[in-house]
């Protein structure tokens, strides 16, 4: 028996539905059924009852999700690294904030240390990568910190980003409140978990914005902003000085509100020694570069 329809059925009782599966595999739902039907017929078993919408898994084939999990579990460990010399692959996920920042030197460090480390990184929203770690396309996701911990899954904090109120030199306002109800609002978008964040904050402040634009890009709001079509509120990453790119920054909230990036895996990960040696590399990257926190109304 081949391990996709496993992986496919595991998934399918992780995100509840075989078009969320589909979604999390970037295949069509059709293809989703097609397998559950083939892998029903080899079984000789019923493991969905299909007079549901969306179908529902029986007894059957709970027990049978359980049993693809111990086997997928044994499996991914067979394969897994060499932990005494931190040889193998790992595929890693991260938002694109990360990527432009911390992650560089991170895994550059990481790659001198260890040669023999293969590292695949993708990027995508914090919870397309959550959703990717659940399916096992990812073995562990840089992204920031979920409201909600989905089960089955772990964090550990990497570090923490100050939200800070992003503005032309010129612009007038000498508070947060004032530069954010004065001028057009840029918002990060809501889709990202930090632009939840950001937008919740907004809400609990009850600071009145008037929305221009909501993007996805951390470069395209600079842009917008340094061409003077409004004010932002943005995570600042790693090395990120807004005063070098012509642009002033008031922290957010008192006191100043951060997001926090945080590194995802599963709780049942056999590359734990290797994700454990990411996420040193990655806490380790800004020692030293203390100074970049401090924002500057000037």
């Amino acid at each position: 028996m081949e391990l996709r329809p496993l992986r496919t059925l595991v998934a399918i009782a992780e995100h509840g539905s075989f078009a969320a599966a589909a979604l999390s595999f970037g295949l069509t739902q059709s293809a989703i059924s097609l397998q559950m039907k083939a892998l029903e017929e080899s079984l000789g078993r019923r493991l969905f009852e299909r007079k549901h919408r969306p179908p529902k898994l029986t007894e059957q084939g709970r027990l049978l999700v359980a049993e693809a999990r111990q086997i997928l579990s044994l499996y991914d460990r067979i394969f897994a690294t060499d932990e005494s010399l931190l040889a193998g692959d790992l595929v890693l996920g991260a938002v694109p904030t990360a990527l432009g920042s911390i992650m560089p030197p991170a895994l550059a460090g990481l790659r001198a240390q260890h040669p023999q480390l293969s590292i695949r990184v993708t990027s995508g929203l914090s919870e397309e990568l959550a959703t990717q770690l659940r399916s096992r396309e990812l073995d562990a996701a840089l992204a920031s910190a979920p409201q909600h911990l989905a089960e089955g899954l772990r964090a550990r904090t990497i570090r923490r980003d100050p939200l800070a109120v992003i503005a032309p030199l010129e612009m007038a306002g000498n508070r947060d409140r004032d530069l954010l109800e004065r001028h057009p609002f840029i918002q990060f978008s809501r889709r990202a978990w930090a632009g939840e964040d950001i937008d919740r904050a907004l809400r609990e402040r009850n600071i009145q914005v008037k929305r221009a634009m909501e993007i996805d890009s951390l470069e395209a709001i600079f842009e917008m902003v340094r061409h003077r079509l409004g004010v932002s509120i943005v995570p600042l990453p790693f090395g990120r000085r807004p005063q070098a790119e012509g642009l002033r920054a008031l922290p957010f909230g008192r006191p100043p509100l951060t997001r926090a990036l945080v590194l995802l895996e599963r709780s049942d990960s056999p590359k734990a020694a290797l994700i454990g040696a990411l996420a040193s590399a990655l806490t380790g990257v800004d020692r030293g570069d203390a100074n970049f926190l401090k924002l500057t109304s000037s």
